[in-house]
């Protein structure tokens, strides 16, 4: 896997040098540890391993939010088979402890292909639904991953604190939605991809899509942003039960445009309901990913076989010379309401132009939350203001003493009032654009958006919540600050700062700031 998933050739010309495709192809565990279902799938790898077509599977981590055999279980089995997996490696039931002991087991196992992601909300498990845990995100699992390839020391404060662990080899990719319809949401799934590779992702998988401009779209912000890492385009195969599922938005973050149902909807009319030209359309859009220069693809899809998968790769080696004739049958212009290059009419793809956007306008709430927001921050925590070093004394005095709980309860009850403040002790409000991720975000996610919006709306509150990266974007954008959510990241929530005066901690040197400056110029 990782010989063929190798770095991109900063000379590579699309139309003249030869490259491996890489073809991959997702498999979802059933909820159960045995049974009809995981029979398949390994039946599935054994014809996979055999073929020799496909370079590896990767293995779903509780699709959907809902519990399914872990990956890891599957991952060992399958790399018997010969094949190698892909571990599907997401945040949502994890906290930072069982991150790290499960990159143990992963390395201890040999299974050293991740593909690092938020994950779905939880939804129904054991007696109703699932806890959401989210305590780090997928750029701060990235950034664990490359500290543990180099060799984790750890903490001086933990057990056997200075040690430094042997180095593991991990080889971790990340995802990406092109697939967004408003710039509020495009641009931060670009930035925040940019803090990924910068974490250490290796290689890049879409979200699932139709649109082949948005797919070109995303190859060519890579290519311009120098983000030279392997990208791979989802070619899903869904059903036409399943087609009309997705257009109606019921799996976030994912869109299935109108046209192309109603061509499906013609299909399955057909004596064979529609299965072939499914097919069919699978190993059209291969070729043009291939074409406008993905290094691979990522097949995907419910009940396929072998044989089904099979003859989609073959079929599109067929017919890879001719793939210029077929974009025409997968644009869809009217579901996209930004874009990030101009049209190349002569192509229907992309110029390497960007378009400018909208200018950014703000609601009279947003506008004066956002400048009070500033003003004090201004005041009262910029180092060289004229209260910063008054209020740092202060502090001083104030911390440990009997006026400390008064202090920290009147923090807590301003923040309340303005910001739905949850005591993190840890205030992010100022990079956020004077909003709060614990408050705002249903996975509280630090460092950019999941892919789960749809039309602006959050994935956990569709049509009652804006995606709270919509709004921090809306507002970074206002100020002309938005390149923010590409910068260094935000490391994660130190838990033993909980109930504790974030001002205090701010002028004492004990929250978030400290550390980012240590990580600025080390």
């Amino acid at each position: 896997m990782e010989e063929r998933l190798a770095q991109r050739d900063p000379g590579y010309d699309v139309g003249r040098t030869e490259r491996s495709f890489v073809v991959t192809f997702e498999l979802v565990p059933a909820r159960a540890s045995r049974g009809k279902a995981i029979d398949e799938i390994l039946r599935f790898a054994g014809e996979a391993a055999a073929g020799g077509l496909i370079s590896a599977l990767s293995i779903t981590d509780n699709a959907e939010g809902h519990p399914a055999l872990s990956p890891m279980a599957l991952g060992s089995e399958i790399k018997a088979l010969g094949i190698d997996p892909i571990i599907h490696f997401s945040c949502k039931d994890k906290n930072r402890n069982l991150v790290e002991s499960q990159l143990f087991v992963l390395d201890r196992s040999g299974l050293k292909n991740l593909l690092v992601l938020t994950g779905d909300y939880p939804g129904y498990g054991f007696m109703g639904n699932a806890k959401p845990v989210f305590d780090l995100d997928s750029v701060q699992v990235l950034g664990m991953v490359s500290d543990m390839n180099r060799g984790f020391v750890l903490d001086s404060k933990a057990p056997y604190g200075g040690v430094k662990l042997a180095p593991m080899s991990f080889h971790a990719g990340c995802v990406v939605s092109p697939f967004k319809r408003l710039e509020s949401e495009l641009i931060p799934q670009y930035l925040k991809l940019k803090r990924k590779v910068a974490a250490g992702a290796s290689f890049v998988i879409t979200q699932m899509g139709f649109d082949v401009r948005k797919f070109d779209e995303l190859r060519r912000f890579m290519d311009r942003e120098g983000l030279r890492v392997p990208l791979l385009g989802t070619v899903f195969i869904p059903t036409i039960k399943l087609a009309r599922i997705l257009h109606r938005g019921e799996i976030p973050g994912c869109i299935l445009p109108g046209r192309l149902l109603e061509r499906m909807e013609q299909e399955a009319m057909s004596d064979d309901r529609g299965k072939g030209a499914r097919l069919e359309r699978a190993a059209r859009l291969v070729s043009i990913l291939r074409g406008i220069g993905y290094e691979g693809v990522h097949l995907s899809g419910p009940g396929l076989k072998y044989s089904q998968v099979e003859w989609v790769i073959k079929r599109a080696n067929e017919i890879g010379e001719r793939w210029k004739l077929f974009t025409c049958q997968f644009l869809f212009p009217e579901e996209w309401k930004f874009w990030y290059f101009k049209e190349d009419p002569g192509t229907w793809l992309n110029r390497d132009e960007p378009n400018p956007g909208a200018d950014a306008t703000l609601s009279l709430k947003d506008s004066l939350g956002l400048g009070l927001g500033r003003l004090f921050h201004e005041l009262a925590f910029e180092p060289g203001r004229p209260l910063f070093s008054s209020l740092r004394r202060m502090a001083g005095w104030i911390d440990g003493s009997s006026s400390q709980s008064c202090f920290t309860s009147l923090e807590y009850w301003i923040k309340k009032l303005l910001y739905d403040c949850r005591r993190c002790g840890d205030c992010t409000l100022e990079e956020m654009g004077f909003l709060c991720p614990q408050s705002g975000c249903a996975k509280f996610l630090l460092n950019g958006p999941c892919g789960g919006s749809r039309d602006g709306w959050c994935e956990v509150w569709p049509g009652r919540q804006k995606c709270f990266y919509v709004r921090v974007y809306e507002r970074l954008k206002s100020l002309g600050k938005q390149e923010r959510l590409s910068g260094l990241p935000l490391p994660p929530r130190d838990w033993i700062l909980y109930n504790t005066s974030s001002w205090l901690n701010f002028y004492l040197g004990r929250d978030h700031h400290k550390i980012r400056m240590i990580k600025k110029f080390s």
